[in-house]
C-alpha cells in the first residue's frame, strides 16, 4: 500500500502546515489546551484486550505559526492473559517550516526544515473554519449539534464513526469505535487569547541536531542553541521567497489549472485499480492472498506482507476507505482550493 500511504501523507503534511501572512490554521491567536486520553476494548474475538490513559497539552501562538504538542501515553496490551505495557512520550514543536522533534529515549532533538510550507501555502486560501468545514461536508461528515467541553461551546461533527468537537476549528473532543476499540481524547482545560511567551514553548535541555535531507549521508549535525532563533528567523524568510518562487514556477507551468489537471491524473492514476483491490483485500485470508491485492494495487513496487491477521487487514482496510473518500473527493474538484479540502487536517 505504498502509493495509498504516500498520498495519505501528502495530504495530512498539505493540510497542516501554514506560512506566515498567506493563511491562519486557527481562527484564535493563541491557546493552551489540556487533554485526557483513554482507549478501551477487544480484539480478535476477545484474545487481545487493550487499554490506554494518557494526557495531551497543545500550545500555539500567532494563529498556529508557532504549535507546541506534547503527549504522554500507557498502553496496556493483553494477548491471551500474556501483559505487555508500553509507554510513549513525545513533544513536537513547529515554528513556521522549523520543525523540532524530542527524541526522549535517545535525550536528543531533531530539528528540520520542511521544504513542504511553500506547497501547502499555494493550497491553503481563505477561511480557516469554512475550510475546514467544507472539507468534512466533502468528506460525508455530518454536523449533528453542538456540545460544551471545557466551559466552551463546540461543533459535533461525525466522519465515518469519529465524533469530534470543534471550537472554531480546534478539536475538544474527539470519540471512534473501531473494530471494538474505543478512544476518547477530551480537553480537560482551555483557554484562548491569552498572552504567551518563550518558556512557554521551552524544549527539554538535550543537544539539537540539524537533520538535512538532502543529505546523502543524512547524518545529523549538532547545533549551538544559542543561534537558533537566528536560524529559524533566516530560513522561515527563505521559505517567503521559496513561496514566490512557487508561485512563479506555477504560472510558467500553465497556471492553476494545469497544475490542478496534473495533481488530480497522478492520484486517479494511483487509484485506478483501487475498487478491485479493495474487494480484494477484503477476501483475502492468508498472507499469499493479501500479496496478490498489493500486487493489484501497485505492480511496480508492492509493499508485500510477513504477517496477514484481522488486525491487519482491518487497519489496511481503513486506510484503503479513507484513500477511496479522497480519490472521490478530487475527481469533483474544479480548482487547487476544492482540490485541497478534499484531504483531512488531522
Amino acid at each position: 500500500m505504498k502509493r495509498v500511504s504516500t498520498v495519505l501523507i501528502i495530504s495530512v503534511v498539505l493540510s497542516s502546515l501554514i506560512q506566515a501572512n498567506e493563511s491562519k490554521k486557527y481562527e484564535v491567536k493563541s491557546a493552551k489546551i489540556e487533554y485526557e486520553l483513554k482507549g478501551s476494548g477487544e480484539m480478535m474475538g476477545g484474545m487481545v484486550k487493550i487499554e490506554s490513559t494518557g494526557t495531551k497539552r497543545l500550545i500555539f501562538d500567532d494563529y498556529g505559526l508557532k504549535e507546541l504538542n506534547e503527549e504522554h501515553k500507557v498502553s496496556k496490551n493483553t494477548t491471551m492473559g500474556k501483559l505487555k505495557v508500553d509507554k510513549v512520550h513525545t513533544l513536537n514543536y513547529i515554528n513556521g517550516s522549523i520543525v523540532y522533534g524530542v527524541q526522549f529515549k535517545e535525550k536528543r532533538i531533531r530539528r528540520m526544515k520542511n521544504s513542504m510550507v511553500g506547497m501547502a501555502s499555494l493550497f491553503t486560501r481563505g477561511n480557516s473554519r469554512k475550510t475546514g468545514e467544507a472539507m468534512l461536508k466533502k468528506m460525508g461528515g455530518k454536523k449533528l449539534g453542538t456540545d460544551n467541553v471545557a466551559g466552551h461551546s463546540c461543533d459535533v461533527w461525525d466522519l465515518g464513526g469519529i465524533k469530534q468537537c470543534l471550537y472554531k476549528g480546534i478539536p475538544l473532543k474527539i470519540e471512534s469505535n473501531i473494530m471494538g476499540l474505543k478512544t476518547v481524547e477530551i480537553a480537560t482545560k482551555a483557554e484562548f487569547d491569552l498572552s504567551l511567551n518563550r518558556d512557554d514553548f521551552k524544549l527539554p535541555d538535550f543537544p539539537i541536531y540539524s537533520v538535512n535531507m538532502n543529505n546523502s549521508e543524512k547524518k545529523p549535525i549538532p547545533l549551538d542553541k544559542t543561534k537558533l532563533e537566528a536560524m529559524d528567523k533566516k530560513e522561515n524568510a527563505q521559505t517567503g521567497e521559496e513561496l514566490k518562487d512557487a508561485k512563479t514556477g506555477m504560472k510558467a507551468m500553465g497556471g492553476e489549472n494545469s497544475m490542478l489537471a496534473r495533481e488530480k491524473q497522478e492520484i486517479l492514476e494511483d487509484a485506478k485499480n483501487l475498487p478491485q483491490a479493495k474487494t480484494c483485500f477484503e477476501h483475502a485470508h492468508s498472507v499469499k492472498e493479501a500479496n496478490v491485492c498489493e500486487r493489484m494495487m501497485d505492480s511496480e513496487d508492492p509493499e508485500l506482507h510477513k504477517i496477514w491477521n484481522d488486525t491487519i487487514k482491518a487497519n489496511l482496510l481503513k486506510e484503503v476507505n479513507s484513500f477511496e473518500k479522497i480519490v472521490s473527493c478530487v475527481e469533483d474538484a474544479m480548482s487547487l482550493v476544492s482540490f485541497k479540502k478534499c484531504f483531512p487536517r488531522d
